[in-house]
């Protein structure tokens, strides 16, 4: 359970969290104490340099635990094999791997019987899928958030001015090897994510990541565990006990199965919200969230014996949640929903706030600056 209050005039409640109702739970329950491997995948548009404002970024994330590997990839070879069929006979020539590019192109009732036998597949083996969805203005625009924290208590309508100072500051800033520092940041809510969900059921895990550039991962793998040893300090969230065990760089899609999967995940959850940009709107304010601010629904988290202030919450629109937890041929991230973790997808919100679209809940939340 959480607290939550109506504004700083409320009494404080105990409302559930998306983890306690969702429909993943008593599949990942099966599994405690387990050791996890985390396939993640990015898919990204016109990003790196944030001169396109319509560009993005996403990661995606699929896990089971360790042992179930091979059955998950026993009960895939009869998608995959038809997959590579068909995409053998669109083109002449049978794929070295399985692609989300190469997916969209077949017919739409292929691709949803493929996500459901992936589906079946991963809550046969107790396994789930995760998605964090950012922008270019998204990202810019947090800056913008942040470096206004002790100026004033919302964004200005007009910021044009803003926005491009905060650009310059992120190039300058996430320069180096490729684009190695960037990627490390935008990991770290993922990998934050994912801690949390394996510390509920007590299971350790190992990240497995699709290599980009041999330099450029050694640097995001130090990051990752110098990060995940942070936390760990943190016995209010691991009880002492760090639950990462690594981060996998060495081996390479055509080469594994749940690097192929995750990347199919990465491409739907990147879909879904270029198709319904409400997503990254709707109940966006330029308001900045801090201690100090008053919104008329609150979440705080219980941390070294006070509470603190998590963020804001608001109710998600009916179009908008179907369009997530209802199973739709428009967006397939929907048939993901019974494995979805915690029944959350992830993104940055066009004003720049991080945001969990809640789907148990019916609600959004707006984190804190």
């Amino acid at each position: 359970m959480r607290n939550v209050r109506n504004g700083w005039l409320g009494q404080f409640r105990l409302a559930p969290t998306p983890l306690e109702i969702c429909p993943g739970r008593a599949i990942w329950e099966k599994h405690a104490n387990s050791e996890y491997l985390i396939f993640v995948d990015e898919s990204f548009y016109n990003f790196f340099g944030f001169a396109d404002i319509e560009g993005n970024f996403c990661h995606a994330a699929l896990g089971l635990p360790k042992c179930n590997c091979a059955a998950l990839q026993k009960a895939m070879r009869p998608s995959l094999e038809a997959y590579k069929s068909r995409i053998g006979a669109l083109t002449g020539e049978p794929p070295r791997e399985l692609k989300s590019t190469s997916l969209a192109r077949l017919p739409l009732d292929f691709r949803i019987r493929f996500t459901r036998e992936l589906v079946s597949a991963l809550i046969a083996t107790g396994g789930f899928v995760a998605g964090f969805y950012s922008t270019t203005r998204g990202i810019v625009m947090e800056r913008v958030r942040t470096n206004l924290l002790d100026e004033m208590d919302r964004v200005p309508e007009e910021h044009s001015a803003l926005y491009d100072a905060a650009r310059i500051e992120l190039l300058t800033e996430f320069k180096g090897v490729g684009q190695s520092r960037l990627i490390k940041q935008l990991l770290l809510h993922p990998f934050s994510a994912l801690s949390n969900l394996l510390a509920s059921f007590d299971c350790t895990f190992r990240i497995r990541y699709d290599p980009r550039d041999q330099r450029e991962d050694q640097e995001v793998r130090a990051a990752m565990g110098q990060y995940m040893q942070g936390l760990a300090r943190v016995p209010e969230l691991f009880d002492d006990h760090n639950p990462f065990l690594g981060m996998d760089i060495h081996i390479a899609s055509h080469e594994d199965v749940g690097l192929q999967l995750v990347d199919i995940v990465a491409g739907e959850v990147r879909g879904f919200f270029r198709r319904n940009p409400e997503a990254l709107s709707e109940n966006a304010t330029l308001t900045l969230i801090t201690t100090d601010s008053d919104e008329p629904l609150q979440y705080f988290l219980k941390f070294n014996q006070s509470i603190h202030k998590v963020g804001a919450l608001s109710p998600m629109s009916s179009p908008l949640a179907a369009k997530l937890g209802l199973e739709n041929s428009d967006n397939l991230i929907s048939y993901y929903y019974p494995v979805l973790a915690a029944g959350i997808v992830s993104c940055v919100s066009d004003t720049g706030q991080p945001r969990l679209l809640e789907i148990p809940t019916g609600l959004i939340l707006d984190q804190q600056e």
